[in-house]
């Protein structure tokens, strides 16, 4: 025991002291930090399973008397070890410490900052001095084992557009929702129908279409040659060299009064007819950018949905056959279609004899109608050839000569004007 300004402390035990006042009030008492006593027995945390218990509400009965004075102090020491410390858990971190140890050196109670509860992680990191203390939990129980699902993969549905009609048999002919009949065969050639009767083929390959109207009277044929656009008794004619062995483009035309031909560059317009030849004020009005086999095609038909019902009875009609040589033959609203084994497509119809052919390899194609007989191709004798009656055009890439009543003219490879 020591007496400090009046006041009285115990050994090991926080010390007060009160300071004189100054003022009119008292002043506020001093806390002086006591030192851990090193006298004192050193602590060892005995390792068990059993649960923590809540601390001591008075905490100060569990200190042993270490002063030596009492005769049992060995006694309750042997107890002190038996018994085990009582552990609390202090801070956001739960850090685990000793009842004993906390009294002794903090003037804070653990019943305002700490807690008996044990962290809800399994595992708290151990601090300086203290063991590491592991929840003993037990494992959670497994579910029960489910039966295996065994699930079984159901094929798609194929869902048709209502534009499309399926066909009755492959390779066949469809019909779609713009009102033509559509026909595809090999090597990337399309051949279009309507019900009136017009057709029209695309030479994916060499970029060729060909179009015949329905009454046979106009047709028209986009070649690399050139372009053909026939009308009534009137035909149109632009040349040029697929090969590019020359930039000179070359045109015509065959009407009543004989062959009108000019060519790029030249200023005046020619005319053959019985005469001879001789320079004419006609004109040539021929459009470069129009699409005149889409012209041909369409001219004079009916297009759209009000007549699905009659070209699905069309292609319901239609029939195929199979040769022996890999060639397949339709027979589709009085057109006979035929693709040989090489590509080579041949179409007739034979109510008002009109014939188109065309090939993916050579890039060959004919037009025939009552009016007209044109003639183009692309191999070793590359040319565009053009017949409406006695009138007749000859274009080989390089010269372009026309001939009308007994009398020829043209255009030599210099794009210069012969008259033979």
């Amino acid at each position: 025991m020591a007496t400090q300004n009046g006041v009285t402390a115990a050994a090991g035990t926080t010390t007060v002291a009160v300071l004189p006042t100054t003022g009119d009030g008292p002043t506020e008492p001093q806390r002086i930090k006591s030192k851990f006593n090193p006298s004192a027995k050193p602590f060892v945390m005995q390792r068990s399973s059993k649960q923590p218990v809540k601390p001591s509400a008075a905490p100060s009965t569990k200190i042993p008397n270490r002063s030596g004075d009492d005769g049992g102090g060995g006694l309750r020491a042997g107890q002190q070890e038996q018994e085990e410390d009582e552990i609390a858990y202090i801070g956001p971190t739960r850090l685990p410490v000793s009842t004993r140890v906390w009294n002794a050196i903090s003037s804070y109670s653990l019943e305002e900052i700490g807690t008996t509860c044990c962290p809800s992680t399994g595992t708290v990191r151990p601090s300086a001095g203290l063991a590491m203390v592991r929840k003993q939990t037990a494992p959670p129980p497994r579910p029960p084992l489910q039966p295996t699902m065994v699930y079984q993969l159901r094929p798609l549905c194929q869902v048709t557009t209502p534009q499309e009609v399926i066909p009755s048999h492959p390779f066949g002919p469809t019909v779609l929702s713009s009102g033509i009949i559509q026909l595809q065969l090999r090597d990337s050639v399309v051949v279009d129908l309507t019900l009136e009767g017009s057709i029209r083929v695309f030479n994916g390959r060499q970029n060729i279409a060909i179009a015949i109207s329905s009454n046979g009277i106009a047709a028209a044929m986009n070649h690399p040659n050139g372009i053909i656009f026939q009308h009534g008794p009137r035909v149109d004619i632009m040349a040029y060299d697929a090969k590019r062995q020359n930039s000179y483009i070359r045109f015509a035309k065959m009407w009543s009064k004989g062959i009108s031909l000019t060519s790029e560059g030249c200023a005046l317009i020619y005319l053959v007819d019985s005469a001879g030849t001789r320079t004419t004020s006609d004109m040539l009005n021929m459009d470069l950018n129009a699409d005149y086999v889409q012209q041909v095609f369409y001219n004079g038909i009916v297009c759209g949905t009000q007549q699905l019902a009659a070209l699905s009875q069309v292609v319901q009609s239609s029939s195929f056959q199979l040769g022996d040589d890999s060639s397949i033959q339709y027979h589709v609203n009085g057109f006979r279609i035929s693709q040989s084994g090489d590509g080579l497509v041949k179409i007739y119809r034979s109510n008002n004899r009109c014939t188109i052919r065309t090939s993916p390899l050579n890039g060959c194609a004919t037009v025939t109608t009552p009016l007209l007989h044109c003639t183009a191709s692309l191999g070793a004798t590359s040319h565009l050839f053009v017949r409406r009656e006695e009138r007749r055009m000859h274009f080989d890439g390089a010269t372009f000569i026309v001939r009308n009543a007994g009398h020829s003219a043209g255009f030599d490879e210099h794009n210069q004007l012969r008259v033979y």
